[in-house]
């Protein structure tokens, strides 16, 4: 008898401690300017998803090119004399899912750090995918960026 309170104790103590069971929480960033919005795809007939192994968008005309497709109609205004456009595309592996987008910048290393972290309550089959494309301030041409999905 003490094994099965013990056991339901813990089985709803760990439901209450996880909120993403409970409600749907919004996205949340760190270090973004701007989240855009689902819409924009970069995916090319030849080359597939842009956004696989991480892109980056620094010229009105890439950013033209790479949304011609899905979105070229009705495009985000974007100064890229101001700001760079960082995409990670990620599949989503579970249900109720929030993510939590995060660009980290380290001068003295001279690199950007764009991590993606899917936060879920339940893992499942992957359903569908997200592009996850943040405006960010200009990036210097001598820095690196390193992408990660969590």
């Amino acid at each position: 008898m003490k094994n099965l309170i013990l056991f339901v104790l813990l089985a709803v103590s760990s439901c209450i401690r996880d909120p993403f069971c409970n409600e749907h929480n919004a996205d949340e960033t760190a270090g973004v300017v701007k989240v855009l919005d689902q819409q924009y795809i970069a995916y090319l007939q030849n080359d597939g998803d842009m956004g696989r192994n991480g892109i980056k968008i620094s010229t009105s005309t890439s950013y033209q090119n790479l949304f011609s497709h899905c979105c070229g109609d009705k495009l985000d205004s974007i100064d890229f004399v101001k700001y760079d456009i960082l995409g990670l595309s990620t599949v989503n592996n579970g249900q109720n899912s929030t993510y939590f987008l995060e660009v980290q910048r380290d001068d003295l290393m001279k690199k950007i750090t764009y991590i993606v972290t899917e936060r879920y309550c339940k893992k499942s089959s992957p359903v569908d995918g997200r592009s996850n494309f943040v405006i960010v301030p200009k990036i210097p041409s001598d820095y690196t960026i390193d992408y990660q999905r969590k």
